[in-house]
């Protein structure tokens, strides 16, 4: 077989698998009841296939594209994640610090048992604080005033489990460390993601305030009910914008992806021009603590479908037995992104 048959074979091999995404696409748009949505496949670090389908704003024709905005939503739980890591590679902190070094305001914090180890940064990040889950709470307080939110620490967080035994999902914990950021800085952690991250990444239709972003581009937000949409204005930016404040595209979102990708193999090679080291890259992308294990069945007669469930630092880690590993975040907020 020459070089261009075995490139024609892998070239029709890629257009078959896009082709079937498309079809997946299309199922699923058809099934949900969103005004429109906009998807991407990122393969050896570059985006190879965009595809948008239904409109940005009910009543115009504006079909998404790839570089549409909308709000990722906890996606950015990953940014906060690595901007952490950014500071402990610049020995800025320690993950295994307890977090009221830098957050004053959990000083006061009573824990749920008298043995309880304090709470950490590595246990933020990995959300075992012992917070209980605060959805759809959290997913409510992304505009919540940096005032409000001190006071909040303040007048005491309730707890499921001491710090340290178990995963549960938790938006309060990445608030804190968007705090934790912005006392260890001194700088907004918006001004920190943008400046340490998205601009180092050409991320340049990435950010948090969605004034500042290109309005044609960007998509508005609704809720189906009674059969009809309803518009849903966007939470401002707050205190817990680290749990899914940014607005992306999915050309900037491919860049983020990659930067993933890349981390894969350890290698002698130069780091190149990422602002988080390959081994930080790999680090958020390894198995913590673990979330789930899930078994099920298509069918009575069909044999089981098993997958186990882990956190890692603002990313999860599913081994499945039908697709191998995937590493990823979904989110979801009215027109955002779930990916």
């Amino acid at each position: 077989m020459t070089v261009a048959q075995v490139r024609a074979d892998s070239t029709a091999a890629l257009d078959a698998v896009l082709g079937r995404c498309d079809e997946i696409a299309d199922a699923a748009f058809a099934a949900w009841n969103v005004p429109g949505l906009v998807y991407g496949i990122v393969r050896g670090g570059s985006l190879v296939h965009a595809r948008g389908l239904g409109t940005l704003r009910v009543g115009e024709d504006a079909t998404p594209t790839a570089s549409s905005i909308f709000r990722i939503a906890s996606m950015t739980k990953s940014f906060t994640a690595a901007t952490v890591l950014l500071l402990r590679d610049a020995g800025l902190l320690r993950l295994d610090d307890e977090i009221a070094t830098y957050v004053p305001e959990l000083a006061s914090v009573r824990l749920p048992t008298r043995d309880a180890p304090p709470i950490t940064i590595r246990h933020l990040l990995t959300m075992t604080a012992g917070f209980p889950t605060d959805d759809p709470w959290g997913d409510r307080q992304q505009g919540l005033d940096l005032g409000a939110f001190s006071t909040l620490l303040r007048g005491g967080l309730s707890f499921a489990w001491a710090p340290g035994m178990r995963h549960e999902y938790s938006n309060v914990g990445y608030g804190i460390l968007g705090r934790l950021i912005t006392n260890v800085v001194g700088q907004e952690f918006r001004e920190v993601v943008q400046e340490r991250l998205l601009e180092p990444l050409g991320m340049a239709s990435s950010g948090f305030l969605a004034e500042e972003l290109d309005q044609e581009r960007l998509a508005s937000g609704y809720l189906w009910r009674e059969g009809r949409f309803i518009d849903e204005p966007m939470d401002g930016y707050g205190a817990l914008a680290p749990i899914g404040g940014i607005f992306s595209t999915v050309e900037d979102v491919a860049r983020w992806v990659a930067g993933f990708q890349d981390a894969w193999p350890p290698r002698d090679d130069p780091e190149g021009g990422h602002p988080l080291s390959r081994a930080s890259r790999r680090e958020m992308q390894q198995a913590m603590v673990p979330v789930d294990l899930r078994l099920s069945a298509t069918a009575a007669d069909a044999p089981p479908e098993v997958d186990s469930l882990h956190y890692g630092f603002g990313l999860f880690q599913v081994d499945d037995v039908r697709f191998g590993r995937v590493v990823g975040h979904p989110g979801g907020y009215p027109a955002s992104a779930h990916t």
